[in-house]
């Protein structure tokens, strides 16, 4: 099963690392975006079946690019993969109903979420 992914990180090396290791998996990222504006936009233009987002980003943060997408798509799936570690900013990722809160560097827990979701028909 081979999944659409969209990956919202500020980190070039991050999202290279998330993409080379993701279609090594099979799945097709679809689209990388540096803040959470230019993720909202490319989650507009392509439907991805999965966003994985950072949350402290400059610009649009992950929080507030969530928001705009699940405003767009309520069904959105989302993963939030961040080092940050503030029990609110976690509540406020958890409040919109995302699939999961990970380290960065939580590769094994993205790919048990990833093997639990179907593509979008």
């Amino acid at each position: 099963m081979s999944l659409k992914i969209l990956i919202v990180d500020d980190s070039s090396f991050m999202r290279k690392r998330l993409k080379s290791n993701l279609e090594s998996q099979g799945h097709k990222v679809i689209g990388m975006a540096k803040d959470g504006a230019e993720g909202f936009s490319l989650y507009k233009e392509t439907s991805p079946d999965l966003v994985i987002m950072d949350i402290t980003m400059r610009g649009v943060d992950g929080i507030e690019g969530a928001k705009m997408i699940k405003e767009q798509d309520p069904n959105a799936q989302i993963v939030f993969m961040s080092l940050v570690q503030d029990e609110s900013v976690i509540k406020d990722a958890n409040s919109l109903n995302c699939l999961g809160f990970l380290g960065k560097n939580d590769d094994e827990g993205l790919l048990k979420i990833i093997s639990k979701l179907s593509p979008k028909e």
